[in-house]
């Protein structure tokens, strides 16, 4: 969120060239990523944990997310912040207290977004796991197969509870994201 903000709101130097290396940057699919990751992981000891799969997700979703949370951002007029300090309110005041609940449908949006993507996420995950203990469940999905036989029983159950986190986050988020879609969809 911090990164969509500064680049929406801030002027700093470089400020288009960072923001386009990092739009760059999604150009790359993350298979083309794998053995590369691979290589850096296993040689920083990373390899097969969790927290090597977390800094694949997180740099794989920061450029999206970054990018995105500057568009709803830059859909809301500075004067609102300005008029806030104005009125007595720190900048950081500004931020929480008038532009953050004008963008929370974007973040909302972002969150989600970055959430799905990493949670339904198959070819980095199967190429960077090898143990039970670091598995997502996509790539546990394929456990259930062998040579000859399929475990139709087992495959479904975690393929239902593959889909409950995701459902529950949406259902709690419903609002937030049907408002973040459409934020400035409608001219006044």
């Amino acid at each position: 969120m911090a990164g969509g903000y500064a680049f929406a709101r801030f002027r700093f130097k470089g400020k288009n060239a960072i923001f386009i290396g990092l739009l760059l940057t999604r150009a790359v699919p993350g298979v083309a990523l794998s053995l590369p990751l691979f290589i850096v992981m296993a040689k920083t000891g990373i390899i097969d944990t969790h927290f090597g799969l977390i800094l694949v997700y997180v740099a794989m979703n920061v450029p999206f997310t970054i990018w995105l949370i500057d568009g709803f951002f830059r859909q809301i007029p500075p004067d609102l912040a300005e008029a806030a300090e104005i009125d007595g309110c720190t900048r950081w005041q500004a931020f929480w207290k008038v532009e953050f609940p004008v963008a929370k449908a974007g973040v909302a949006s972002a969150g989600i977004f970055a959430f799905l993507t990493s949670w339904n996420e198959y070819a980095l995950a199967s190429q960077l796991t090898r143990s039970t203990f670091s598995k997502t469940m996509p790539v546990g999905l394929r456990d259930f197969t062998s040579e000859f036989t399929i475990n139709w029983g087992g495959m479904c159950a975690l393929a239902v509870l593959l889909i409950i986190p995701a459902l529950i986050l949406t259902f709690i988020v419903q609002k937030h994201l049907i408002s973040g879609l459409t934020f400035g969809g409608v001219k006044g």
